[in-house]
């Protein structure tokens, strides 16, 4: 694992997730290739602010703004993505899975079908499984550039992961550093929300006005610390 930054805003980033075997990374809809990227993204001022600097910035946010399922609330914007709601109720319904349904062969080497069953017992919401980012590229990724995207999705690991280093130096300092970085984060956005207040603007109400708003102030940009890698010679568990 590694800090990768692009421009300013950092990411964590996991040289074993090109070839995840992850839980999380199982789609059960019929966006097979998705990864782990099952969340619906809130973008926050904070992130809002970050892309009303730049021109690629406002493209970005104006695909946001245009997918069909963004909902705009006051001060943060909501993007929802696709979900098979047909085959999660015919799930719930059945607790059947067809494994040999799932494309990923490397997936379907490592895990038999009572065992993915067994696995998605212990999982409360399986709504994540019949989910798909709506900025997701089926075999491709995330089309969002990395300094745009939300702190969720640039700080994700999942539980598959960290239990393969926790135990190594540096981890801490990885989750202490970012939660820093959010707290950080939070205290910005705030800001930025009382600002907009004052000024009696929101994102529902004039959008436009919100990023004229955004343009004009100042930025403050977060120094990320450099951290050295987590390595570990241990191939993560094949039944991930």
């Amino acid at each position: 694992m590694y800090v990768d930054l692009d421009k300013t805003t950092p990411r964590y980033g996991c040289t074993y997730c090109n070839r995840c075997n992850s839980l999380f990374g199982v789609s059960l809809c019929k966006i097979k290739n998705r990864g782990c990227c099952f969340y619906f993204p809130k973008f926050y001022l904070v992130d809002l602010h970050n892309m009303c600097k730049s021109i690629d910035g406002l493209q970005t946010l104006h695909s946001i703004v245009n997918n069909p399922g963004t909902v705009l609330h006051e001060y943060y914007i909501h993007a929802k993505g696709y979900f098979d709601k047909e085959g999660y109720e015919n799930y719930m319904s059945n607790n059947y899975f067809d494994i040999d349904s799932y494309s990923n062969n490397n997936f379907k080497m490592v895990i038999n079908e009572a065992n993915l069953s067994n696995k998605l017992a212990k999982i409360s919401d399986k709504t994540m499984f019949f989910r798909c980012c709506p900025f997701v590229k089926e075999g491709y990724g995330c089309t969002i550039p990395a300094k745009y995207r939300t702190y969720v999705c640039n700080f994700f690991l999942c539980s598959e992961v960290i239990d393969s280093i926790k135990e190594l130096d540096n981890y801490d300092l990885y989750v202490r550093e970012r939660e820093r970085y959010m707290r950080w984060l939070d205290f910005e956005n705030q800001n930025l929300e009382h600002i907009l207040r004052e000024n009696h603007l929101s994102l529902s109400s004039n959008l436009e006005g919100v990023i004229k708003a955004l343009q004009e102030l100042p930025k403050e940009d977060y120094e990320f610390p450099k951290l050295p890698p987590i390595i570990t010679s241990d191939n993560l568990p094949k039944n991930a």
